[in-house]
This record gives C-alpha cells, structure tokens and sequence, in this order.
C-alpha cells in the first residue's frame, strides 16, 4: 500500500517530524511566507490554495494533496498532533487529547507511528479518525456541537447557519446527518484523519466544494485573526458530518470507520542532541555553560555582563544556556547584549528532548536546572574541557585564566565548600551522612559545584549521561552537587577559593564556616578580600534583598544588562514584602495575646506577606 500521510507545518517553526516514508511534511501556506525558499516540501506548488491558508488553515496542505500526489491511502495529520496507532489506550486531558512532551523514537513506537503499524491498522478501515469526544463533558459543558463552535472566542454561529444552508442547496441528501451532527454532543476534532483514495477524493470534492461556497457568502472583512480561521474550523466540522453520513444506513456505501486517540506534543519544536563549536579555533575558545529558566535570564543575563566586562578580546567565548522554557523575547534580549562582541558566541539550547522520560524535581531554593550540568558530556561533544557556571553569581576576573587550568588528570576542578565542611565539622548527622551516605572518604574535600572546570572527555569515559540521571532520581540532600561529589572522589583538582567565594547569606553562613577547620575558614576570609567569582549561594540574593552580602558588586553588572528595571522592580516589591511582614509581626506583638501569635504567624505565612 502506498500510504502518504501529510504533516502540516507552520512556515514560522522549525519542528520535529518522523522520518519515514508514510509522513510527508509541508510547509502549510507558504506562498504567504515572506522567504518561500524552504528545504521542505510547500504546498504552493501545482494546483494549490496556499494563499488562503490564513482562513482555511491546514487544509491548504489538504487540497494540494489531492490535487498533486498519487497515493492508495491518504492522510492530515498537524507538526503537533498525530493519531495513536499503538495497540495501547492512554490517559487523556479534560478534551480528550493524549498529551506528551517531544516527538522522539520513544514516542514514535510507544504510538505506533512507523510504517509497519500504520500498514496494518489501515488495511481493515476506509476512514481512520480521532476519537469522537463529549463535549457535554468538556468544563464548560456545552449543550452542542453547535453551541460549542458558537461559544468560542472569535467564532460565529451564523457561519454555521450559512454551512447548512449551503449543504442544503448543494447536497441536500446531507441535510440531516449536518442537523444530527451540530445539535449533538459528540463530535469529531482536530482534522485528524487517513482515508482510502476513493474515499479522500470524494470527501475533498465534497468539501471544498462546500467551503468554497461558504467562503463566498460570509463577511470575514471584520474578523480577528482567529476569526479569520472560520473556514478552518467549518472545515473541522465537515469532516465529522461527512463521517455520520457515510457510515450510517441512508449512505449509498457504507464505510467502515476506526476511531483512534489524538496525540497532542506540546513541545514539537525540532531538538537538537547536541552543538558544534561556535569558533573554528577551538584552542583560544573558551565554552562555557550556564542552566537558568525564564524566571532566571535576567540573573543569567548579569553574570554573563560580567564575565565579558572582564573577558580577553585575544580569546572566543562560546556560551550556551540550557533551558527549556526561556521566552523568545529574553533570549533576544540576551543575544542583542551580546551582539557587540565580535568574540562571543550566545546561544540557547533546549534540554527536553535529552532529559526523556526523567523527572527531575528541585528542591526549597535549588530549581531542577541544577540537573541540566550532567548533559553538558553530551551537548559539547566537540569540546574536551568546558565550563560550567551557576547563574546566581558574577565574574570579576577573566574566566580564560580558570578555564587554561590543567585538569588532564581529573575529571573536574571545583573549590571546597566551606559551609558544607562546617556543617561536617560541627555536626554528626552531616558528618555521618557524607561518610554514609554519600561515602565520601574524607568529607573534608567536599566542593561546591556554582562553579566547575569540567573534563568531559574523561567524563564521557566514566559515566553516560543516562547513568547520571538515573542516579538523579534518588534523593539527596543537595541533589546534583551531592551526585558529582560521591562519582568524583580523588578526580577533583581544588581551586582556588578565590574562584567561588560564597555570599555570607543572611549572617548564617559565617558562623557555620567558623567551625570548619581552621585552614578552610582562613582561605575563605583572604577569599572573600579579592575575590575573582562571587557566588549568591542560598536564598538570600541581590535581587530580593539590600542587605545582601556583596550587594553593590551584583547591581554594578546589573546595570549593564536590558533587565536593569525588572531585577528593579523584583527588588522593591521584596522590600515592601518585608515591610509590611514586619508591621504585621510588631501588630501581632502588641495586640495579640501569647496563645493566638502561632495562629496570626501561620495566617501571615498563608497571605505571603
């Protein structure tokens, strides 16, 4: 059977697609796009609507299909949406989508989208569709078909009222399947579909003529941009009631129809596995690596101006953020800071694809990003040294003269973490669980992981970035950096306390150092009088404190940055936060008796004030 089953792709992304021979991609409307010029296939060429694809949406891929490819079976399917082919029956959201998060090989079998499932499932049906749904169960329970279409954003019931009136004059034999379908409950969604060719030819000749005349009669000229969809979502109807007909006992053949669940990816963007180097000079580049989310990229974005305030012109900085939800706007907001530069390379890598099927959780004020430093072995594969900064922390030296160090005989170089040593030093149950739990030999090298100069290559050779993972899902106390601690041990080259000097956070940190051992508080100190990074450890930052340790040093990179007034405004909204907790506990203080203060603190923690 030749089967060919056409992918509909915006002109605006660059999405994932399944390589095999039954999905065709193409790029849905691409007459309208300003290049045309597109390694895949659009549907702008021979017999085609690629013009109207802002009203009649993926069907412009629909119509060039039929009217320009030779198939037996032919198939619509979105860059987002497919069938599941599986033999198996998943959980799906309030409208009856399976939802999973990137198109992968995983994904491709654990849905049966490959040739040999495809093959056999179609051999038996005339028309393979999406399952029908309830909309009466929907969370805004509608009353109809009809009702549903006419309660949405943009859309308008008398667009449905000029369909029948149009399935009427032209298919009368039709009339009562479209009554029976728009004044039901089920219905059939998302132009999902695969159809023997007799079948598809008649659907689309039915179809198009339908919209056509549709298309005609309505008044779009005062429509939104959703609006302007309408023929696509008349079109999404259309199939549902071409569907009723045909398999009822009033059609002239009666085809045999199977419903499968859609599949909605929500994250469909194409995935990179990994980066080539940015500079063809590998031996005067310096690759470094941060992990911040959306929240974080005007963090990041600081410590970045301070790496390049204090960078080498003589030397190529190739920086690579992972993330997985940092907006456009930042990222181009990043980029344009980076832009006058000629020597430095700034670019964004999602880690979606690469994390799978782990769920990775952070915990109190470590956000799950802290994981995404065990993929940099594999994402830098043309690197064999890399650098790896926290994005809660600034340069003040240039970061060539840590990176230059020689670690050809470990697997990292990092600086001893003083509050950890302390809290050894101090406490049986740390002390315990480092020598325990974690089975270090001696907990007094343990190190701080804000800040490490990584050799992959020997990295690569000790561990798979699925082993550091799979290790990931066990709970640690500090997570990641407790992870490379326990693998690294007598791997580490200690640096220079100079190169992570960790903020004194709300006075506490301090003490704790104090009862490290002597040697490790004393080079902590001379640290702290020259530092080269300075790192806001813990919950107290810069950004959401005055008092903050090292607070004009963070705000003087700020500055330089296009986020200047939101890491502002984050700042004052925390200090009228405090104001008013504070008047609240001097109220609570004054005014309510000792037995209700518990009760006053908890409501205080309740509002967030």
């Amino acid at each position: 059977m030749d089967i060919k089953i056409f992918v509909s792709h915006r002109v605006d992304l660059d999405a994932e697609i399944i390589d095999n021979s039954i999905f065709i991609p193409i790029k849905s409307g691409l007459a309208l796009a300003e290049d045309t010029n597109c390694a895949m296939i659009g549907d702008n060429t021979g017999d085609n609507i690629s013009n109207k694809n802002t009203s009649f949406c993926e069907l412009t891929t629909q119509y060039w299909a039929w009217k320009n490819i030779k198939a037996d079976y032919y198939g619509l399917c979105h860059y987002r949406r497919y069938l599941n082919f599986s033999d198996n029956k998943y959980d799906t959201d309030v409208y009856g989508n399976v939802c999973d998060n990137v198109i992968s090989k995983d994904t491709i079998n654990k849905y049966g989208l490959t040739e040999e499932k495809i093959s056999s499932t179609l051999k038996d049906y005339d028309i393979i569709t999406s399952t029908s749904v309830n909309v009466a169960r929907f969370p805004e329970h509608f009353r109809s078909i009809y009702n549903q279409y006419d309660a949405a954003d943009n859309l308008h019931g008398r667009d449905l009222d000029v369909l029948l009136e149009v399935i009427k004059e032209k298919y009368p034999n039709y009339e009562e399947s479209a009554k029976k379908y728009l004044r039901g409950k089920r219905g059939i969604f998302c132009n999902l579909f695969v159809m023997k060719k007799a079948v598809f030819f008649d659907y689309c000749e039915w179809l198009f003529n339908i919209l056509f005349e549709v298309e005609k009669r309505i008044d779009m000229s005062t429509y939104t941009i959703e609006g302007y969809r309408t023929l696509g979502h008349l079109g999404e109807r259309l199939l549902g009631i071409y569907i009723l007909y045909n398999s009822s006992k009033t059609a002239n053949v009666k085809i045999k129809v199977k419903e499968l669940q859609p599949v909605l990816f929500k994250n469909p963007i194409k995935q990179y596995t990994y980066l080539q180097a940015s500079f063809t000079n590998k031996k005067d580049t310096i690759p470094v690596v941060f992990a911040a989310n959306d929240f974080f990229a005007p963090m990041c974005a600081t410590t970045i101006a301070s790496l390049l305030s204090n960078s080498d012109s003589a030397r190529n900085y190739d920086i690579v953020v992972l993330n997985k939800d940092i907006s456009t706007k930042n990222k181009s907001l990043m980029k344009d800071m980076c832009s006058q530069y000629k020597n430095v390379s700034l670019r964004f890598f999602d880690v979606i694809s690469l994390l799978g099927r782990y769920s990775l959780k952070g915990d109190m004020h470590i956000s799950v990003e802290t994981y995404y430093r065990f993929l940099i072995q594999d994402i830098l594969k043309d690197y064999d040294k890399v650098l790896y900064l926290d994005s809660d922390l600034i340069c003040l030296q240039n970061v060539a003269d840590l990176y230059d160090i020689n670690i050809d005989n470990y697997w990292l170089a990092a600086v001893k973490d003083p509050d950890m040593i302390g809290q050894v030093n101090k406490s049986k149950d740390y002390y315990d669980y480092t020598t325990n739990t974690l089975t270090l030999k001696n907990p007094y090298s343990y190190f701080q992981a804000g800040v490490l100069l990584l050799n992959v290559k020997a990295l690569r050779k000790s561990h798979t970035t699925k082993q550091w993972l799979d290790e990931s899902m066990t709970k640690y106390k500090y997570m990641d950096q407790d992870i490379l601690n326990k693998n690294a041990q007598n791997k580490v080259k200690f640096l220079d306390m100079r190169w992570n000097v960790l903020i004194d956070c709300v006075g506490q940190r301090l003490p704790i150092i104090k009862q490290a051992p002597y040697y490790i508080y004393k080079e902590y100190m001379a640290s702290r009088k020259t530092p080269f990074i300075i790192h806001y450890a813990g919950f107290q930052k810069p950004w959401n404190d005055v008092k903050c340790d090292f607070f004009v040093e963070f705000w003087q990179y700020a500055k330089l940055t296009p986020f200047y007034e939101i890491l502002l405004n984050l700042l004052y909204g925390q200090q009228g936060k405090k104001k008013k907790e504070k008047k609240f506990v001097s109220f609570c203080k004054t005014h309510c008796p000792k037995w209700l203060r518990p009760f006053a603190m908890r409501v205080k923690r309740f509002f967030r004030l």
